[in-house]
């Protein structure tokens, strides 16, 4: 009930709010196939050269967990604000 409720209001948000939501996920995906592709070229070597490709990998997916995050506050902002307007 409760995930039927918060889906409803997500699609109900306003056109900027859902922009900024949706291309957030987009780059966050975009961001964790980068990771997935260099963690693919890691091939678990750790000469100097696979430990960057790891470190590069691992960082690229926090990133795409903090771009999601910062998305997700905007647009709930600018819902908020959309929502206070009306």
């Amino acid at each position: 009930m409760k995930t039927k409720k918060t889906i409803r209001r997500m699609l109900a948000m306003c056109p900027d709010a859902w922009y900024i939501f949706i291309t957030s996920v987009k780059l966050t995906a975009f961001v964790l196939l980068c990771a997935f592709v260099l963690l693919l070229g890691w091939n678990g070597s750790m000469a100097e050269d696979g430990y960057r490709l790891y470190m590069t990998a691992m960082s690229l997916y926090e990133t795409g967990q903090a771009l999601l995050l910062i998305g997700a506050i905007f647009s709930v902002c600018i819902e908020e604000v959309q929502s206070g307007r009306r």
